[in-house]
Formats: structure tokens, sequence, C-alpha cells
């Protein structure tokens, strides 16, 4: 999957990642049940991949880009 985003446009989801992973990590921490632990550390994998994605593209000054996992081939 290749995505472009404006400067402003890729900030903007970079912040709204960062404070999502927040918010997640007190979630799991305040919950009971293991097995909604667990739901929710998979979710915030999956949102630590994205934000580390965006971040990677806007430190070397390209665009966010990246494939889906389930694509991404070992050549």
């Amino acid at each position: 999957m290749h995505i472009e985003l404006s400067d402003d446009e890729a900030l903007a989801l970079r912040e709204m990642l960062q404070e999502k992973v927040r918010e997640m990590d007190t979630e799991i921490n305040r919950a009971d049940s293991l097995r909604f632990k667990t739901e929710l550390r998979a979710i915030e994998r999956k949102l630590v991949h994205v934000l580390s994605s965006v971040t990677a593209a806007m430190d070397a000054g390209r665009p966010a880009d990246w494939e889906e996992r389930d694509n991404v081939s070992d050549e």
C-alpha cells in the first residue's frame, strides 16, 4: 500500500497515532481481563507499526509509504 501525505498531514497523522498509542497503553494497564489485554496489545502493535513507518518517512524527508505485512516479500 502506498500513501502520499503532505508534511502537515503526516505531522497530524503522527500526532494522532502517538496520542492513540498513549491511550491504548492506559487502557491496557486498566484492563482486568487477560484476553482483553491481549486484544488491546495486538491493536497497539499495529498502531506502533504505522506510527514507526510515518515517523521514518518524515525523518527521511520522503512520502510516507509502506506495504501491508501480508503483502511483504522477502526480495
